[in-house]
């Protein structure tokens, strides 16, 4: 619900701060008042676009503020999905700068255009003689007869199945073209990740292949190198290492019972002694086993030429990357092997959830039929009271072959507003007048069977008047029953019925002609609706017949 809005250099508009309340709220004034300024700034809140032309003359920016009531409308998902902060009291503030950009603010989040019109959407439905082409909507026609059959469980039912069938017909497709691209590339697939799986590479293979290629390059440097390196340690001739540290340690022991050191020494000696034999014992052993292979270097020269070449191939560096190229092939060639099995299953999921969503739709389309009866009945008798008295209405049903996000119904209403004329589709025989009563009709139907946000009528009672303008404005107050209600009206018999009555007016300050707007007390409403039935001169009777209207 709309509590209050704030306008600042608005147009003719300096400051305004108008408090709203709930129920039926009526807002009069001449033509040229700024009425049309009052809608443009509720406009702009709901995320309607807007340029540096609706700054007041000398003003550096326009500002518009408003708080809503949102306590009732299960908004906290919009605003958990925005990642904004939920308040029951919600401020929307929207700035025009006279650079022509433009900010917007909810609970003083900067927020973008498209999230403050969704917002909006929520919160405020302003119907103008111009959005009164919305009727032709066959969404909006659908919505009607969907509310009218209490039809919301039926569509959450089937909402949910055909989300689930979209996505699963979306995989399939998906699949299925990339299973035909893959089947293309089959052959060329299957050919680089033969070649790498022939190759049977290992991870560390390379380096162990390049350190064994160094060895057999130089096995006679390294030959000589270990044989005389044995021979220097461990050979049985006088002047080895070993020789001579034996030799060292028999000399320290003589002095050792006297010269404690030299125990100490001779024990290191010792342990060098051991260690030097094992290195001298490996040595002969690597000696003899160190055989001299053009065989071997053969194979190492030739596994290495195979890996680098595939490197070269498949621009990589590394054995690793080469098997994880192989591994990915792997994978896709086991997608191609397996994808007609994964789109048989899904398809066989696809065809049962077509089945469950035919019953839903089929549940839906009888809810409808068996609704219209109803709805037909309902819309006659209102016409009639807003002076269609041979006004008829129904509805024309088709059906879709590919399921519709509410259903498979096409749906069109029918409309003649005469005895001797045949309905037929609204925006072949309706007049605009006609269609202004037909849709708040439609709308009063709506909001008993609807959560709807607050509805401002834009002066749609055009066209009529006397008996008709009386009902028209009961119709306003009855719908003011379920919701917020907001209409600017030009006839006094629709102003009568609000419970709240707000007059806009032009005054000149200044030499400035501005525009203002005042809740009006039980005197001023009077006098208002006395001046709508008599213009500048107010006679008795039309005080009279004002407060007849009023019922005071």
């Amino acid at each position: 619900m709309l509590l209050q809005l704030k306008i600042s250099n608005y147009a003719l508009i300096s400051e305004s701060l108008i408090n709203f309340r709930d129920g039926l709220t009526v807002i009069t004034g001449e033509t040229g008042a700024g009425k049309s300024i009052l809608m443009g700034a509720l406009s702009l809140v709901t995320g309607a676009r807007a340029d540096s032309s609706v700054i007041k003359q000398g003003e550096k920016k326009t500002v518009v503020e408003a708080q809503f009531d949102v306590s009732n409308y299960n908004l906290k998902p919009f605003f958990d999905e925005n990642d904004l902060d939920y308040e029951d009291i919600t401020t929307i503030r929207r700035e025009i700068l006279d650079s022509g950009k433009s900010r917007s603010f909810i609970n003083d989040t900067p927020v973008n255009l498209n999230q403050l019109k969704e917002l909006g959407n929520f919160l405020i439905d302003i119907h103008s003689q111009h959005k009164t082409l919305e009727i032709f909507g066959e969404s909006f026609q659908t919505g009607v007869l969907d509310a009218f059959a209490k039809n919301q469980a039926l569509l959450s039912e089937y909402q949910g199945l055909y989300e689930k069938y979209r996505k699963t017909k979306s995989e399939v497709m998906a699949l299925e073209k990339q299973a035909s691209e893959a089947q293309k590339e089959s052959e060329y697939l299957h050919f680089r990740y033969d070649e790498l799986a022939k190759a049977a590479l290992q991870e560390g293979e390379q380096k162990e292949l390049e350190d064994e290629l160094d060895i057999l390059t130089h096995n006679e440097d390294i030959k000589i190198a270990v044989s005389t390196s044995s021979m220097l340690i461990i050979s049985a001739e006088e002047g080895t290492v070993l020789q001579k540290l034996k030799e060292a340690e028999n000399e320290l022991n003589k002095i050792a019972a006297y010269y404690p050191k030299a125990q100490e020494l001779s024990s290191r000696i010792q342990s060098a002694y051991i260690e030097l034999d094992d290195i001298g014992r490996e040595l002969d052993s690597l000696n003899e086993n160190t055989e001299y292979s053009p065989e071997r270097l053969d194979f190492v020269n030739s596994r290495l030429t195979t890996i680098y070449n595939l490197q070269k191939k498949f621009s990589v560096s590394t054995v690793e990357e080469l098997i994880r190229q192989r591994d990915e092939l792997k994978k896709r060639l086991d997608l191609i092997d397996t994808s007609d099995e994964r789109i048989s299953d899904l398809k066989k999921q696809l065809k049962e959830i077509e089945s469950q969503l035919t019953l839903s739709a089929e549940k839906i389309t009888q809810s409808r039929k068996n609704a219209i009866e109803g709805l037909k009945t309902e819309v006659v008798a209102l016409l009639s009271s807003l002076g269609i008295p041979d006004g008829r209405f129904d509805a024309e049903f088709s059906l879709s072959s590919d399921f519709l996000p509410n259903g498979k119904d096409g749906i069109k209403f029918m409309f003649s507003a005469n005895k001797n004329v045949p309905l037929s589709d609204l925006s072949k025989t309706a007049s605009g007048g006609e269609l202004s009563r037909l849709m708040l009709c439609l709308k009063y139907i709506l909001s008993r069977s609807t959560k709807l946000p607050t509805i401002i009528f834009d002066e749609i009672d055009t066209g009529i008047s006397g008996d008709v303008a009386g009902k028209t404005g009961q119709m306003f107050k009855k719908i003011a029953g379920f919701m917020q209600v907001i209409c600017i009206t030009h006839l006094p018999q629709v102003a009568a019925k609000g419970s709240h009555h707000f007059k806009v007016f032009k005054h000149e300050e200044d030499g400035i002609i501005r525009s203002d707007i005042k809740e009006l007390d039980d005197n001023e409403r009077v006098m208002e609706i006395a001046g709508m039935l008599s213009g500048e001169k107010i006679s008795a009777a039309a005080l009279e017949n004002a407060k007849e209207l009023l019922q005071i």
